[in-house]
């Protein structure tokens, strides 16, 4: 007895889609077993950048309670050595995050760079445990910074090649920044404890096992063109009918450059906001310990829990990321760098501890609120001048970070030491005021005087993002 067999694809044109996506799975799923699904999926994506992320902060924050140490103890250096030190993983971070990011978008690659980044930072890392002068520690920090490069730019651009534009993407750089949150809390601990019960070396050798752990982890992901080749990426298919946006392709459109970038408005003004962002943020960091020390005689121990309830609240990261694509990414933006700006101010005023807890927590969600929506936000505008620029896009907003990061702390050690807390925490707000007055500024004017039939708004990106904020919200309303 014999039986033909009948055909999967159906005549009917309104459900042949359906049942070929049906015969698709089936063969998927007799071809790749769940580890190859895996490895292929979008959830392996944002767990490797998670990762990263991860790793790249724990092993910075895993020497801040160390390096003084030694720097003074060992070396019998000043402060001042201890200061130019830190500073070294910003140099190295603005060094190497060009060259990552032109790498990995030329030549359609992310795990050669990934894989480079977190090699490397293992190794200098172990060098950190075997330096044994100033200028030994100085090279490992540098080259731990360029090293960071990598893992910040090439995760983020992983992202924005799997996610395309739209709320998703927004989830999950919030969802990845969240883990370099938990990375920046728990690194300091570690290394304080590794180092007082298990001796100087064992903080270093910890974070190269956890460096060389990410450098396997990232040999296990299949990058976006090695899934076009082998037709797996429906998913990408839908959202480019979806967004008109082609997600997973590294080379759409090779003609964006870094420098084409920087001149465009939109992804400059973005720049300039992470900048002071960043710059506010890190500025806090020498000078509030010193404040809380003369001011309420707070022991080290007490410091350092009291640092922890800034870093807390940036877990809202993903709901900020989802939020931004309703409400609007240039709104947010403006909004928490307003809202940062009055937590600085207060926490100035001369408060009970308890009050200044309350304003730092505000801080750290402020923080969260101005700065999660740029990441989707840069993204969104690569991808709708065709794509291929991702890792560019994200190493301009990991240099103006970096920037922050090196000029922030210089400027509120001098505000501190010239002027006093107060006006150092003040002069911070208010440059915070008036960034946030200027981008909101520029945008308005644009909306007021230029004329959108003709054409006119379309030459300042900040604008037309602007004009979509206002059309979300209209229709939320």
């Amino acid at each position: 007895m014999s039986y033909e067999r009948e055909p999967l694809l159906s005549a009917d044109p309104t459900t042949h889609d359906l049942y070929n996506t049906v015969e698709r799975d089936i063969i998927r799923g007799r071809q790749y077993g769940w580890c190859e699904r895996f490895r292929r999926s979008k959830t392996a994506v944002v767990l490797i950048a998670a990762m990263a992320l991860f790793t790249d902060m724990v092993v910075y924050g895993i020497v801040v309670p160390i390096l003084p140490l030694i720097v003074k103890e060992r070396l019998e250096l000043d402060s001042q050595a201890v200061g130019f030190l830190f500073g070294c993983y910003a140099l190295g971070l603005l060094g190497a995050t060009p060259f990552f990011a032109i790498l990995s978008d030329r030549y359609q690659t992310r795990k050669l760079p990934m894989l480079l980044g977190m090699g490397s930072l293992a190794i200098c890392t172990l060098f950190f445990g075997i330096a044994k002068t100033y200028w030994q520690l100085v090279i490992a920090r540098i080259a731990q910074g360029a090293a960071g490069g990598a893992s910040w730019t090439i995760s983020l651009a992983m992202l924005a090649d799997r996610f395309g534009q739209g709320e998703k993407l927004g989830v999950v750089m919030g969802t990845v920044l969240s883990a370099n949150t938990i990375g920046a809390i728990t690194g300091p601990i570690i290394g304080g404890a590794l180092y007082q019960y298990w001796g100087y070396a064992s903080p270093f050798v910890f974070c190269a096992i956890l460096a060389f752990f990410d450098f396997l982890s990232i040999l296990m992901i299949v990058e976006p063109h090695e899934l076009q080749e082998d037709n797996l990426l429906d998913d990408t298919r839908m959202n480019t009918e979806e967004n008109g946006t082609p997600v997973g392709n590294l080379a759409i459109n090779n003609d964006l450059s870094l420098w084409s970038l920087v001149r465009n408005w939109d992804v400059s003004t973005v720049c300039v906001a992470v900048l002071m962002i960043a710059s506010v943020f890190s500025g806090i960091e020498p000078i509030l310990p010193i404040y809380l020390k003369e001011r309420f005689n707070s022991d080290p121990t007490t410091i350092g829990f009291i640092y922890i309830s800034v870093i807390i609240p940036t877990i809202i990261s993903p709901i900020v990321g989802s939020l931004s694509q309703k409400v609007g990414q240039w709104l947010l933006i403006n909004a928490g760098m307003i809202l940062l700006a009055i937590a600085a101010a207060l926490i100035a005023l001369p408060f009970a501890l308890e009050l200044i807890i309350v304003s730092l927590v505000l801080f750290g969600a402020a923080y969260s609120v101005a700065s999660t929506p740029t990441l989707p936000l840069l993204g969104e505008f690569v991808a709708k001048n065709g794509g291929g620029a991702y890792g560019q896009v994200y190493a301009l907003w990991n240099m103006a970070y970096s920037v922050g990061m090196l000029a922030g702390p210089v400027i509120g050690g001098v505000l501190l030491q010239y002027f006093g807390f107060f006006w150092a925490m003040m002069g911070f707000a208010i440059t915070l005021f008036v960034t946030a007055l200027f981008i909101m500024g520029e945008s308005y004017v644009f909306l007021l005087f230029a004329n959108a039939d003709s054409g006119i708004l379309s030459d300042s990106p900040s604008a037309v993002a602007l004009v979509q904020d206002d059309i979300l919200i209209s229709n939320i309303d």
